[in-house]
């Protein structure tokens, strides 16, 4: 349709010496177990990961971590694909010194993909289409049922492919409910890494 159907909004200049501020962020609202369980989730599709190429330089990695605020990266390809994880800890310090070690090179040639976390270590999903219809409480049970910090949320495209569009995380959903966050284990798989580095 053409958009001269359309009439124009009103419209208005900022007034020289008048403050305009930044947008306050949202308080969450408080949860509990009989909550949606969709409201525990931090929705990728509202707010998007920040994503960085596998080829890129450490150094890059740590600065976008720095300009965006977060501790880790989602690693993705061309395509948009989901290839892994880098952290702050990957990224910094002695692990990238002994994985160039390792690999018998400077540490200045190191590149995301060779310190990222595979996204197929281990990494827990649930679908979508299941956690529309649940509630908080059943969120908690799956995680503790799973003994993980963390589980990735998919949802599958007209082709059949997933589509990573959020992530449960236990001490964030704890704190909403207003209980003291569970001690977690040192994080070892995929889902566990960014579950205790995005808080």
């Amino acid at each position: 349709m053409s958009d001269h159907h359309y009439k124009p909004l009103p419209w208005t200049r900022l007034k020289r010496g008048v403050p305009c501020y930044l947008p306050k962020l949202a308080a969450r609202t408080a949860l509990d177990v009989t909550s949606p369980a969709i409201e525990a989730m931090t929705d990728f599709r509202r707010l998007a990961p920040v994503s960085i190429s596998r080829d890129a330089s450490l150094d890059e990695a740590n600065r976008v971590m720095t300009l965006c605020k977060v501790h880790y990266l989602l690693v993705s390809d061309e395509q948009r694909q989901l290839l892994g994880v880098v952290t702050e800890a990957g990224t910094r310090g002695h692990r990238p010194l002994a994985a160039a070690h390792a690999m018998g090179i400077r540490p200045g040639e190191l590149v995301v993909g060779n310190v990222m976390i595979n996204k197929h270590d281990d990494a827990e999903v649930m679908h979508l289409k299941d956690v529309a219809g649940a509630r908080v409480g059943n969120v908690v049970a799956t995680l503790k049922a799973l003994g993980t910090p963390s589980c990735l949320v998919v949802e599958h495209d007209d082709s059949d492919n997933h589509v990573l569009c959020g992530i449960f995380m236990l001490a964030q959903i704890e704190q909403r409910l207003g209980r003291d966050p569970q001690t977690e284990e040192i994080a070892h798989t995929f889902s566990q890494v960014v579950s205790s580095l995005g808080r």
